[in-house]
């Protein structure tokens, strides 16, 4: 393993990053005078509980003076502390992460380049000397290790992959063209057992480039072209509403419908023998039982047709919210006797028309 041997002493930015950042002049209001001479006390206060015990060292003295001189210095003392706490918490994340992250380039056969150039920004793969390397700050271990463990292993479970891995192209994702790549430029995938649990259909790009160029398929389309009837045309996912069109439907014509959703949307693509019927894009708009079939601008003046409607529902369930603060409930009772009022009328009714026929 090819790492830098300085990489690990290098983990905390140097202390002018510290005064750049936190320092911002010498003019003291009374607050930070006091905040100042409060924390001060504390710093010197566990300085000599440190000593007392045997931890002392030429090192601590000098990190000490340096935590005073920041305080004294700085306009908000409670910030200077704040921030290199937070700098302790990220070395001590950094040095934890750094065996971890030797030992993940190790698996895939990287090297590892740690630096303190500013310029690299994050973590990425380079030829160095004819190896290809893993580069990364030396205050961002953290972030290098999480990119580098991801490599190889599935993305909702994070086990290495097999042969069987499908690639992250879900069913349920926005239609794209292009599947995710780690920072190795492979295709980021998910093991067949995650895969399974996920219920989802297959698409097209997780089927692969033979499938794709048999069926003329775009990447996400989910049809199963070799199931008996299957569909001529391209069907991406719907998108769907979570509520059920019965929910809603108080006719009860949708009741027998096998829970269809409320509202549906998907995208379908019709190219059977395109060289003489053409191609043709639609947007398949349903609810519930219902179905239309619009073309793409259509589909478009729809949207906003909606997201008017929208705002209009919005002050409709504001009015009813409040119009039903003065609801309330039944009386069996009374509608008990209601009822049974009900039946006499129409039992003298029925007698009336009888006698008169």
């Amino acid at each position: 393993m090819d790492t830098n041997s300085t990489a690990g002493e290098h983990l905390i930015p140097p202390t002018s990053r510290i005064a750049d950042d936190t320092a911002k002049g010498s003019d003291h209001d009374g607050q930070s005078e006091t905040d100042a001479a409060r924390i001060i006390l504390q710093l010197e206060q566990n300085h000599a509980e440190a000593n007392a015990v045997g931890l002392g060292s030429p090192e601590l003295d000098a990190f000490h003076s340096l935590m005073v001189s920041l305080v004294a210095e700085a306009d908000d003392p409670k910030a200077v502390i704040a921030y290199i706490a937070e700098l302790l918490s990220d070395h001590a994340e950094n040095k934890a992460c750094l065996p971890k992250l030797i030992q993940e380039c190790e698996r895939l056969g990287l090297a590892l380049q740690l630096t303190d150039d500013p310029t690299v920004d994050l973590p990425g793969v380079r030829t160095i000397d004819g190896r290809r390397t893993v580069v990364a700050r030396a205050d961002e271990v953290a972030v290098a290790y999480g990119d580098v463990h991801a490599v190889g292993r599935c993305l909702t479970c994070s086990s290495e992959l097999d042969d069987t891995a499908l690639l992250d192209f879900p069913a349920n994702a926005l239609l794209s063209f292009r599947a995710v790549q780690d920072m190795t430029g492979a295709d980021v995938k998910i093991c067949h057992t995650c895969f399974e649990a996920s219920g989802l259909p297959l698409t097209a790009a997780q089927r692969g480039p033979e499938w794709m160029l048999r069926w003329c398929c775009p990447p996400w389309c989910v049809n199963d072209h070799t199931a008996p009837c299957a569909a001529e045309w391209h069907c991406a996912f719907p998108a769907e509403a979570k509520l059920r069109d019965a929910a809603v439907d108080s006719s009860g014509y949708s009741g027998s419908s096998d829970g269809l959703p409320w509202l549906s949307a998907q995208v379908v693509v019709s190219n059977d023998k395109p060289q003489a019927y053409g191609r043709r894009t639609q947007v398949w708009l349903s609810y519930g039982v219902r179905l239309g079939e619009l073309s793409p601008a259509e589909a478009r003046e729809a949207l906003g047709e909606m997201r008017g409607f929208v705002n209009q529902l919005e002050h409709v369930v504001k009015q009813a919210e409040k119009i039903a603060r003065d609801d309330f409930g039944s009386d069996p009772e009374i509608a008990r006797l209601d009822r049974e009022a009900e039946d006499r009328r129409i039992q003298v009714i029925r007698s009336s028309s009888a006698r008169a026929a």
